[in-house]
């Protein structure tokens, strides 16, 4: 079995963690500040926190992970730490995924512009409907998860090979399901949340075009925030999709029957998850503009429209 040096892959989870801590705390210590302010707590700042925790958590269980299988292999073999790092890693991937549909659900509502009562009651409850619709997201992450504890189990084999006279044993490990109906299920699941997620990208992406197809005809200039409005919104929500297809993929294959634990295959798919957190916070502070502005800050860059921007994230 083909393995990444210890040293090495301990190494790059530890780094990536750090920068992965770091952007998501960042964001935290942020609306902290904001709230201490104003006393208020934005609806698209819980979706955020909700989705930075979610991640935090899910770096520190693959640190963990990792930790044990490079440099505690006897305890990381037995059952019950692979199921209950997998139920962790499955319901904290699933909790921040589904948060992120939350937000995308969010930024649509909020900001395309559609004729009727619902839409204008769905528009006015949004504030209200968020805080159920995160207990709602978190609850159905921890329900698909936590069978994963019960259902998975690990097959170890000891192959020995011969090199010049000597034998080395080795240990080799794949994670298996009872149910053959887990992994299905979990496809089923993410695939729904991918799918509300692709729906609001398009329907803003559409509203953007008419918009822009607006001012075109009556050359307005006063639009201008809107359109920046709906191309961030756009951005970050397409930034996202392809963000959380490319890490199912990596989980997916880690939890497939035929990928072995250890091989180079199986380092660099958790190297590709360990990196989600720290690429998620990237696209969460520079989609957002009290954390891009709050970088700026930090940085010393200068911008003008700082205060009006924070005035005008504040209303939204």
């Amino acid at each position: 079995m083909s393995e990444l040096n210890p040293v090495v892959g301990v190494s790059i989870h530890v780094v990536l963690a750090l920068f992965g801590f770091t952007g998501n705390i960042f964001i935290l210590i942020i609306h902290f500040l904001d709230w201490l302010k104003t006393r208020e707590v934005n609806p698209c700042d819980l979706i955020i926190n909700c989705i930075v925790l979610s991640n935090n958590f899910l770096q520190g269980t693959v640190l963990f992970n990792e930790i044990c299988f490079f440099m505690f292999l006897a305890f990381y073999a037995q059952n019950w730490v692979i199921n209950v790092l997998a139920t962790m890693m499955s319901s904290l991937a699933f909790s921040s995924l589904w948060c992120s549909t939350c937000l995308c659900f969010y930024y649509c509502v909020k900001i395309i512009n559609l004729s009727g009562t619902c839409f204008y009651k769905l528009k006015s409850a949004l504030p209200l409907m968020v805080p159920w619709l995160l207990i709602s997201s978190i609850a159905l992450s921890w329900t698909m998860g936590l069978p994963a504890y019960w259902d998975l189990y690990t097959t170890t084999f000891f192959p020995i090979h011969n090199s010049t006279r000597n034998e080395t044993l080795t240990v080799s490990m794949t994670i298996r399901s009872r149910c053959k109906c887990l992994f299905p299920i979990y496809m089923i699941v993410s695939a729904i949340a991918f799918t509300i997620i692709f729906i609001t990208a398009g329907t803003i992406i559409f509203s953007l075009c008419m918009h822009m197809r607006r001012m075109k005809q009556s050359s307005e200039t006063s639009g201008a925030s809107k359109v920046g409005s709906h191309l961030s919104a756009a951005k970050t929500i397409t930034l996202l999709l392809i963000l959380y297809l490319v890490f199912y993929g990596a989980l997916n294959t880690i939890f497939n029957e035929t990928t072995e634990i250890g091989t180079w295959y199986f380092s660099l798919c958790f190297i590709t998850i360990a990196t989600f957190p720290v690429i998620n916070a990237i696209i969460l502070i520079t989609g957002n503009r009290k954390l891009s502005n709050a970088i700026k800050k930090l940085l010393g860059i200068n911008s003008g429209n700082v205060a009006a921007d924070e005035m005008n994230v504040s209303k939204s």
